[in-house]
């Protein structure tokens, strides 16, 4: 119980009876709704102190509980409005660094390629170059190889002609059974190498 309504309990109940009858007779319509409420036990000076009760009570309210819930409220609103906002940001950026990945990607690829079709095409080259080299050592050693056995052959010519000529000289000394001298030795000699000459 608040004071004003200690302090009205202690008036006396009779003038407060007296007041209300007083009122309810003055006016009509609005003595009919005193009368009414004084029925029910609702009497004039407490409701009106009940009424500045209640104003203060909302306003203490209002001010201590209601204000500062509602700034709370506004707070999270706006912090939840940021967070959506910074999470949509992010989603974006992520996106797009996603799209940059995705192109620095095939680039990378695309780069890959070339180098593997440029090693492909180095490697062709240097095969081509090699066959080349091999072909053209092949050549010489080829040309060489027949070189040598061209003069090994000449070389063997000339030797076996050499021989036979003696073999000839003595085999015809030999039937003869004379010595020749030097000119008819030359003179088969000649004869033999020309009959190997064919």
């Amino acid at each position: 119980m608040t004071f004003l309504s200690a302090l009205l309990a202690a008036e006396p109940a009779h003038a407060t009876t007296a007041a209300v009858k007083g009122a309810a007779e003055s006016s009509g319509p609005l003595g009919d709704i005193i009368k009414l409420f004084g029925s029910f036990g609702v009497d004039g000076p407490h409701l009106l102190i009940q009424l500045i009760n209640f104003a203060i009570l909302a306003f203490i309210l209002y001010r201590f509980a209601i204000k500062p819930a509602l700034g709370q409220m506004e707070e999270r609103n706006r912090l939840i409005e940021k967070g959506l906002a910074d999470a949509q940001a992010a989603t974006q950026r992520l996106a797009e660094a996603q799209k940059a990945s995705d192109a620095k990607l095939n680039a990378a690829s695309d780069e890959a390629a070339k180098m593997l079709a440029d090693a492909r095409n180095a490697a062709k080259a240097a095969v081509e170059a090699a066959k080349a080299e091999a072909t053209a050592a092949q050549t010489e050693v080829i040309a060489k190889a027949k070189a040598a056995i061209e003069a090994d052959r000449v070389k063997m010519m000339n030797e076996v002609r050499g021989e036979v000529s003696r073999l000839v000289v003595e085999t015809a000394a030999k039937v003869l059974e004379q010595n020749l001298d030097d000119a008819t030795r030359g003179r088969l000699n000649e004869a033999a190498v020309k009959q190997l000459a064919r």
